[in-house]
């Protein structure tokens, strides 16, 4: 079944290389985006404003701005449990005080290095089809450039979403307990155990 999945995931990888940016900048272009800076998308109160987060994207936020880990990451929801109770996670997200524990005013903290999940923002590639979410700035006007910005984005983060996928199955030995907690987050990097006393809201 791994192995299956695994040679599904290179075709899928080598798939995604042949996306033709110009293509897709052409179809954004179509659909028109302009981010009015509402910050709503970073807001609960206007809807899910959960972040996941690749391992590389949370070193490059802690290098940037002397953060550790613990201090704006927590393991993403899980329904999935071993017998002895230990819940085993497969993605990182950002905190939440409600809205985004980097939100200050309006304005996004770490702009510079934010996520690929919010620089490409409403837009995301789903079996390499482009997808949109829900956005007051769709419709709006958008030039060749800033589309072709985009589009080389979306490509990016949906390889380097099939490789983090690839890397992570390549170390995934299955739910067996262990370590010293009971939330088991399993990444391209390996296990990662912590205390299930986790606070998911500071």
């Amino acid at each position: 079944m791994k192995q299956k999945e695994l040679s599904r995931l290179k075709k899928a990888i080598n798939e995604a290389v042949l996306i033709d940016e110009n293509k897709l900048a052409d179809e954004i272009k179509a659909i028109g985006f302009k981010c009015r800076r509402c910050s709503q998308c970073c807001r609960a109160e206007y809807g899910d404003n959960t972040v996941a987060v690749f391992p590389f994207e949370i070193k490059k936020i802690c290098e940037t701005h002397g953060l550790k880990p613990t201090e704006i990451i927590l393991p993403a929801p899980s329904q999935d449990v071993d017998s002895q109770g230990n819940i085993h996670t497969f993605e990182w997200v950002l905190r939440k005080k409600e809205d985004c524990v980097f939100l200050e005013k309006g304005l996004c903290k770490i702009y510079g290095c934010r996520p690929y999940i919010c620089k490409t923002y409403p837009f995301y590639l789903l079996d390499g089809k482009l997808m949109v979410s829900e956005c007051g700035g769709i419709g709006g006007p958008i030039n060749g450039e800033d589309s072709m910005d985009i589009a080389l984005l979306l490509k990016e983060r949906y390889i380097a979403e099939i490789k983090e996928t690839i890397a992570l199955l390549g170390k995934f030995r299955g739910f067996k307990s262990g370590g010293e907690g009971n939330i088991c987050v399993h990444d391209s990097e390996g296990e990662h155990w912590m205390s299930n006393d986790t606070d998911r809201n500071r």
